[in-house]
């Protein structure tokens, strides 16, 4: 059986309208209906089912004996009326009543993610609906909370109904429901207004100055008032339309067929478009060069463009010779793609920038912004309404965008640049290919090397995946290696790393002498011979464009840093390329020197031994700053005094050698790392014994077991 109150009262059984009581119990039945499964009291019964002067609790009485005795003969034991000592409740199945439906549907269409089954649950909920509840018939019904509740949850779920509609463009379907629940509420501006952009985007903006020019003149007529600023937002709109549709802009560049991974960043972006009521969103997608971001833009636009009725536009913000874009000259094409005249284009900066909020306020509209330079280019960009959503990307952290949710890109996971290796590469079965994991470690799993390497592979199809890892394994070559029919990793480095100014670029280069992975901001400090707050500067400059990624502080409390091999190698070739040779000598002097230093100086403290002297090893080092943790310091940085030991051979740097080995001895000996500790006197000997250091020999062979 279903009771049916959002409208004239009505009761069907198996889909047939059954025969209703008299009047008295039809009063009771649709009074109880309003709030299915609860208790409603005498009084609230007799007020709106028959008057507060009326009723009787005796007619009351038998009128619920009645009712009782209809619903045995029409539903058996299924529906009941139970009275208790406060008043009389209708218990009946969920979803019996249309007002449980529609309730439920509305609670359901709130929550739901996928932005098609919102406006699906929204439309068949006002679908409930045939007219006001219980008819409108009875003067107690208009003046009830419940009642008035029931039908503001009509109006607001219109008003959401046609929102998505336009959003989703499905303008269509919407307006009739949306327009009927319009025609019953003509004072609710927020509603009308709605309507008149459904119309309005709908292509029907006749029809939407016609609906505008109703609610003015009932409003004048009835109140006395004059519409709402949203109302005469939604009419300005509507002029805009002209009778005829404006242009929607679909400026996307294709998406990426083979687009790989990323599906925790899409989600981030594309989950907040599909409940997003106030705006605009502004996400900032930034990382290093080659790392994907422009491809994450584009895919995640194309997979949420429905949201976007009024379209999307694109612009390149820096040109083919790696100059910012005005700001100006964007705003001039977003202009006439929108539907502005040449002669209603202003030429001042900020007058363009409010006609294009005008221009996009209404229309909910997707940008993307690619290769941003800075926030003063941006800001112009953003429209100023809620509905749009803009997509920025660039190498450098634009943290002074108000509300921009930051998406800072990394490598994709192991098993995703195999997979993008693959698809790019045409080659099936490497997932459990070690050949092809190795290819995309040495490509750091930055998804444009990861590419390059799939292009490699397609064009030489009797290319071996062992035969490409084994080209890539060598550092000298491997840049060299990344390159293949027009797709290159060195040119994006090459515009990132001319972009900074002389300070930063020089600490890139020389951080490039560095052999580890991840590193303490004094490194920095000790290769360019600056204080440690300058070079920590520097750092930050090259983390903000991307060139460096922030790790925090470490165990013993020093900032730390890390960057990829690729950025590593691209370092090492320009300070090649750039600085010097005893200028590079001399830098990794006094880095290896800083870390004797701290060597000396810690195993001091913590061990009350020392290998100090004055020899000309120690008197070139770079005096640095103890750590604000010095016991925790060996373990932060075992793995980096391990390289710097390995580099002080290599380049034949034997008395740095000696004295490193016996200053990191004592504390390889009281941490009984034992392995460790034999390397690395093996290499201090080999060093003394190259650099004919007999003294330097019998002290490491003096240092205690």
């Amino acid at each position: 059986m279903e009771i049916l109150i959002l409208g004239d009262l009505v009761v069907r059984s198996e889909g047939r309208p059954v025969p209703l009581p008299g009047p008295s119990v039809r009063a009771l039945l649709g009074v109880l209906a309003l709030t299915p499964g609860e208790v409603v009291g005498e009084e609230r019964l007799l007020t709106l089912a028959w008057g507060a002067d009326k009723g009787t609790r005796r007619g009351l009485q038998c009128a619920a004996h009645r009712l009782r005795g209809w619903l045995r003969g029409v539903a058996g034991t299924a529906c009941t009326l139970e009275h208790t000592g406060s008043g009389y409740r209708l218990a009946v199945p969920d979803d019996t009543v249309d007002v449980a439906r529609f309730t439920r549907r509305v609670r359901e269409g709130e929550t739901a993610a996928d932005p098609r089954r919102r406006m699906s649950l929204l439309a068949a909920a006002l679908g409930e609906w045939r007219g006001p509840v219980l008819g409108g018939r009875s003067e107690g019904l208009d003046a009830d909370p419940v009642v008035w509740a029931l039908e503001q949850a009509r109006v607001d779920c219109a008003a959401a109904l046609a929102d998505l509609a336009c959003r989703l463009g499905r303008q269509a379907e919407a307006v009739p429901l949306v327009r009927e629940v319009a025609a019953a509420a003509l004072y609710d501006e927020p509603l009308q207004a709605a309507l008149v952009r459904l119309l309005t985007t709908a292509g029907r903006p006749a029809e939407a100055l016609r609906q505008v020019e109703r609610v003015r003149r009932r409003l004048a007529d009835e109140l006395g008032i004059a519409p709402s600023a949203e109302i005469r937002s939604a009419h300005a709109a509507a002029l805009r339309g002209g009778g005829r549709l404006r242009p929607v802009p679909r400026q996307l560049p294709p998406d990426v067929p083979d687009f790989t991974g990323r599906a925790a960043e899409t989600a981030a972006i594309s989950e907040p478009m599909l409940t997003a009521r106030r705006g605009p969103l502004v996400f900032m997608i930034n990382g290093m060069p080659g790392i994907g971001k422009t491809a994450l833009a584009v895919h995640v636009a194309h997979r949420t463009a429905a949201l976007f009725p009024g379209g999307q536009l694109y612009a390149g913000l820096r040109g083919p010779d790696g100059r910012p874009v005005d700001p100006r000259d964007v705003l001039g094409r977003f202009l006439r793609v929108l539907g502005a005249a040449d002669a209603a284009v202003p030429d001042a900066l900020d007058d363009r920038a409010a006609l294009y909020r005008s221009l996009t306020a209404d229309r909910g509209v997707q940008v993307i912004l690619d290769d941003a330079v800075d926030e003063a280019q941006v800001r112009p960009l953003i429209p100023g309404s809620s509905g749009s959503a803009v997509l920025v990307t660039g190498r450098t952290f634009l943290g002074g965008l108000a509300g921009a949710r930051q998406i800072r890109l990394t490598g994709l996971d192991g098993p995703d640049a195999v997979r993008l290796l693959g698809r790019v590469g045409g080659r099936d079965g490497l997932a459990d290919d070690p050949a092809a994991a190795r290819i995309v470690r040495f490509c750091d799993r930055i998804p444009l090397a990861v590419r390059v390497a799939g292009v490699r592979m397609a064009a030489r199809p009797a290319l071996s995946p062992a035969r490409l890892a084994a080209a890539l394994r060598d550092e000298n070559g491997r840049l060299d290696a990344l390159e293949a029919h027009g797709l290159a990793v060195r040119p994006g480095l090459d515009a990132a790393y001319c972009a900074l100014d002389a300070a930063p670029r020089r600490a890139f280069r020389l951080l490039g002498l560095l052999r580890t992975p991840d590193f303490a901001a004094w490194t920095a400090a000790a290769l360019l011979d600056v204080p440690v707050h300058t070079a920590t500067a520097h750092l930050e400059t090259l983390a903000d464009a991307g060139l460096l990624d922030p790790l925090g502080d470490d165990a013993a409390g020093q900032p730390r840093y890390a960057r990829c091999d690729l950025l590593r190698l691209y370092a090492a070739e320009r300070a090649r390329a750039t600085e010097p040779r005893t200028a590079r000598n001399a830098a990794v002097r006094r880095l290896l020197g800083g870390w004797l230093h701290l060597l000396d100086e810690i195993g001091a403290r913590l061990f009350g031994t020392s290998t100090r002297n004055a020899g000309p090893a120690r008197a070139a080092g770079y005096r640095v700053p103890l750590p604000e943790r010095p016991e925790a310091w060996y373990d932060a940085e075992s793995d980096a005094v391990r390289a710097a030991l390995e580099q002080a051979w290599e380049h034949g740097h034997d008395d740095l050698t000696v004295a490193l080995a016996g200053a990191a001895l004592p504390f390889l000996a009281r941490l009984g790392r034992d392995d460790e500790r034999r390397r690395v006197l093996r290499m201090g000997l080999a060093a003394a014994d190259r650099g004919g250091d007999r003294t330097g020999r019998l002290a490491l062979l003096g240092m205690p077991a």
